[in-house]
């Protein structure tokens, strides 16, 4: 298998119904979905033992766990060669994985890689399109758009090395994980650069309270 699709979840409700949806309607066949399921109560865990699709596989824990204690279990997993997180409330469009596998035999020296995306709220009305962003980025030159907010990033949607992810030591256990994220795509920036591509296939949804 070539790619880990790693999905963190703790009372995901509806939302991770369609999440893992998105998941397996990927065009791309070659990936395993390892699911950190993280002691929900509201039937989640319950629903995930309904799927009979191979591809996916269910990492229970055994008490409930902080979000940083729950993503901290990506380091532990075996993982394919190319690993993505994706937030229970996000969706894959079905040519993800298809555009992102275009992505790294166009830059095979890349380290990090990602698709442009779309903005939805909370029941999945379209809100924008995401900042455009330059094909190649340095550390540097992605440290910079940061400061300047001339993109938009998040915790998901990006694609990397499984082995460079563990090498950096994996997202970094801040509170909540805030800024978490922006470390991590430093980080593994820093390594080569990142590639994007120019399509949108990804959704990253925006809730009000947040």
């Amino acid at each position: 298998m070539k790619f880990s699709i790693i999905l963190p979840v703790k009372n995901g409700g509806e939302y991770v119904k369609e999440c893992v949806q998105s998941i397996l309607a990927q065009t791309y066949p070659d990936f395993k979905v390892h699911i950190l399921e993280n002691y929900s109560n509201d039937g989640t865990a319950e629903w995930l033992q309904t799927l009979k699709d191979k591809r996916i596989i269910i990492i229970p824990s055994d008490k409930s766990l902080s979000i940083e204690e729950n993503w901290a279990r990506i380091l532990l997993i075996q993982k394919n060669e190319f690993m993505t997180i994706i937030g229970h409330d996000d969706l894959f469009d079905e040519n993800y994985l298809q555009v992102i596998n275009g992505l790294i035999e166009q830059y095979p020296d890349a380290s990090l890689y990602q698709t442009h995306f779309r903005f939805i709220d909370a029941t999945g009305n379209f809100i924008r399109h995401c900042k455009p962003m330059d094909e190649k980025q340095t550390s540097s030159e992605f440290l910079h758009s940061l400061f300047t907010d001339s993109i938009d990033t998040m915790g998901t949607g990006y694609m990397m090395r499984s082995k460079d992810y563990d090498t950096v030591g994996g997202i970094p256990s801040y509170p909540n994980l805030l800024f978490a994220d922006h470390a991590l795509w430093i980080k593994l920036t820093a390594l080569h650069y990142k590639a994007t591509a120019s399509q949108e296939s990804f959704l990253y949804r925006l809730h009000e309270n947040l």
